[in-house]
């Protein structure tokens, strides 16, 4: 291990040790709202989650406690504007600035790909390549890719689901020739998939079809915006932010 790499471990250890320790102590407490449950992202039975965390220790290095309000998708901007939260992980597509929400800095990236089994060698570079294939999409996921799916929508071969867990299954039981999902969250599943025994898991291929995007946390005021963004900054810079994405994905 270079010196470098000591001393970026090093500090991603004190940063977590200073987030541990803000929680342990009492610290100023926000309230922000949560997906009921987003694995990796969020998981409402354990406070944690990829998204979670980054936040919480974010914050955290500015002596503020996160308090999480896990609610319906429908109600993360929703409870945001009425006022009932200091803060909204993400705003579902409605404008919180209108409704005085100030935008930080993106929390955490999604990467929406194309997943199919190796041993099928198929080469899915065109929305035509779907044509004739069973393909398994996240729920509203022709919202985001019209023009990839769209055309499938009506087809018996195309399907949404909420249970991405399902996805996998289908994929590696041969009964869906290519899943859309995001990266980590196919990661994560396939691993829990595997730990169950009922299906074997094959090797698969990926292919980029979209760019990277990602959800905007709003605040009430622009020094819990500024103090979040700065947490961010730093966790990215030593390293720990990866380590939190690695913890839950490798």
């Amino acid at each position: 291990m270079t010196l470098a790499t000591r001393s970026v471990t090093a500090l991603a250890a004190a940063l977590f040790a200073v987030a541990s320790w803000t929680q342990e102590v009492g610290a100023e407490a926000l309230t922000m709202t949560f997906g009921a449950s987003i694995p990796p992202y969020a998981f409402p039975d354990t406070g944690r989650g990829i998204e979670v965390d980054i936040i919480r220790e974010a914050l955290a290095l500015s002596g503020i406690e996160l308090e999480p309000v896990y609610v319906p998708a429908r109600r993360i901007a929703f409870e945001f504007i009425q006022g009932k939260v200091d803060a909204a992980s993400k705003d579902q597509g409605e404008d919180l600035a209108a409704h005085g929400g100030i935008y930080g800095e993106v929390s955490v990236q999604f990467q929406d790909v194309i997943f199919t089994l190796e041993e099928r060698a198929l080469d899915v570079t065109d929305p035509s390549d779907l044509e004739g294939l069973r393909v398994v999409a996240f729920q509203n996921a022709s919202k985001h890719y019209s023009d990839w799916l769209s055309p499938l929508q009506g087809s018996a071969n195309y399907t949404e689901t909420a249970d991405q867990s399902l996805q996998v299954k289908m994929l590696h039981r041969g009964r869906a020739d290519v899943i859309v999902a995001d990266r980590n969250i196919v990661q994560y599943l396939t691993k829990l998939v595997a730990e169950e025994g009922k299906i074997e898991i094959k090797p698969v291929q990926t292919t980029s079809f979209a760019d990277p995007w990602g959800y905007r946390p709003a605040f009430r005021t622009e020094e819990l915006r500024d103090k979040f963004n700065a947490g961010l900054k730093t966790l990215i810079d030593s390293g720990r932010y990866q380590e939190i994405v690695d913890s839950y994905v490798n």
